[in-house]
């Protein structure tokens, strides 16, 4: 990428499409609960169930992707034109093999890992029907990463929501043929809806191979000279991807552990939580839908060591972000009421879900620091400082969740303040840490 369309490069350009992937991302996991409800509640709620367990994977592989992503872009920025290729090539293996490793352990442990999650006997075999094709999904989300993070190093990431939308499309249309039979198929139920998802990510991995080798016309070397040039771009990679993914993939865990505490605080109290969390969802998006796009401008302008205009960009994703996440959230809060009653009647939840709102005010805007802090360490090579604070706070803080929604009795509002008050101080640490300019005399290149 000459240095000529690095200058050209447009946040709100970049982050658009990112928003739109974004939004229609979990449209996969909303059909296949949706087609599993029609078999009954136990299927739905285990798919449900097991949400946690597959965000593992579905979280912590793009995010490793980023850095892919970040790596290739400061040496776009810097105009070392010969490391690309490699860096490139060196991520498909690297998430193509975690893809894969994921996979396998799932398929060996299909059987298991609903009884590690406490599963009641009913669902158990639903979940192991489900995991046993599922499991197979990864090694293409893997690679289906990989080959993104191309996409959104050139400044592409139109067409990665492109390949996100044609997923959808395809998942969907895959589901129903499998489970109602058509075309003449014999009606599959459970494993015709997960044999759909599969299929439909290996669809998504082959167009977006396609749209790299073809539109973008990024062409692979395979020749023994290209593992000495993938060998030297290890480390500056690792360097990246590793705190980008070190982070998420303890979030996911800690998730799993807090809903076993926050299980105790009854239905209503844990159906509010529910509830909000989905409200969340349209803030946190934007978030890193500004964060990733600022983290490829960022990465690009980096490598060129145009430093004030890295931190012109951060400074500019900071605001947008915390504006959007603060004039959301007060939105929700003054319209709670029928915003809940499209879930629960019951004013308890309603009680709950007001003040749950009311904290999410405070809470979102630190968020959006966070989100977009933690990436644009990562790119320009922080990224372990903002990883280290992230997971010392993200295990620091369940014990205090424990102490405030069970010992001390301040159930489910108490447990939101805890996350509000994590999300406050890492936002804080890690805006500290950028202002601190210690980033200038960093960087891969």
């Amino acid at each position: 990428m000459p240095q000529a369309s690095v200058n050209k490069l447009k946040l709100f350009s970049l982050a658009w499409p990112i928003l739109i992937e974004q939004l229609t991302s979990g449209i996969v996991v909303m059909a296949d609960i949706y087609f599993l409800s029609l078999l009954g509640e136990e299927a739905a709620a285990t798919a449900g169930l097991l949400m946690p367990y597959l965000w593992i994977g579905f979280f912590v592989l793009p995010m490793l992707s980023t850095g892919g992503t970040a790596a290739a872009s400061q040496y776009y920025g810097a105009n070392k034109l010969d490391k690309v290729v490699p860096v490139f090539m060196t991520n498909v293996v690297l998430l193509g093999l975690a893809g894969l490793a994921f996979s396998l352990f799932t398929y060996l442990n299909f059987d298991n890992i609903a009884l590690w999650l406490n599963f009641p006997v009913q669902m158990q075999t639903y979940a192991e029907e489900y995991l046993a094709i599922m499991a197979f999904t990864f090694g293409f989300f893997g690679l289906r990463c990989a080959y993104g993070s191309i996409l959104a190093a050139k400044a592409m990431t139109n067409w990665n929501m492109l390949a996100s939308l044609l997923t959808n499309v395809m998942n969907i249309f895959l589901n129903a043929t499998f489970f109602f039979g058509w075309f003449g198929l014999e009606p599959m139920g459970l494993k015709g809806i997960a044999l759909g998802t599969v299929l439909s990510y290996a669809f998504a991995c082959v167009v977006v191979m396609l749209i790299v080798h073809i539109k973008a016309q990024v062409s692979f070397e395979f020749t023994w000279a290209i593992l000495p040039r993938m060998r030297a771009v290890i480390k500056p990679l690792m360097k990246i991807a590793i705190p980008s993914a070190a982070e998420p993939a303890n979030y996911t865990l800690q998730q799993i552990v807090v809903a076993g505490i926050l299980a105790s605080l009854g239905v209503l109290a844990v159906s509010s939580y529910t509830f909000v969390l989905r409200f969340l969802f349209i803030s946190m998006a934007v978030s890193w839908s500004l964060a990733a796009a600022g983290q490829i401008i960022m990465a690009h302008h980096m490598g060129a060591r145009k430093l004030d205009e890295v931190d012109a960009t951060y400074n500019r994703c900071i605001k947008l972000a915390m504006l959007f996440a603060f004039a959301n959230m007060s939105l929700f809060a003054w319209c709670y009421q029928p915003l809940i009653s499209l879930f629960s009647d019951d004013p308890q939840v309603a009680f709950y879900a007001k003040w749950l709102l009311i904290i999410c005010i405070v809470m979102e805007p630190f968020r959006a620091i966070n989100i977009v802090a933690g990436m644009g360490l990562k790119a320009v090579g922080d990224g372990r400082f903002a990883a280290t604070v992230g997971v010392a706070f993200i295990w620091g803080v369940v014990p205090i969740i424990y102490l405030c929604s069970i010992s001390w009795q301040l159930g489910i509002i108490g447990a939101w303040a805890c996350f509000a008050l994590d999300e406050v101080i890492r936002g804080l640490i890690n805006h500290w840490r950028w202002k601190t300019y210690r980033w200038h005399n960093m960087g891969i290149t």
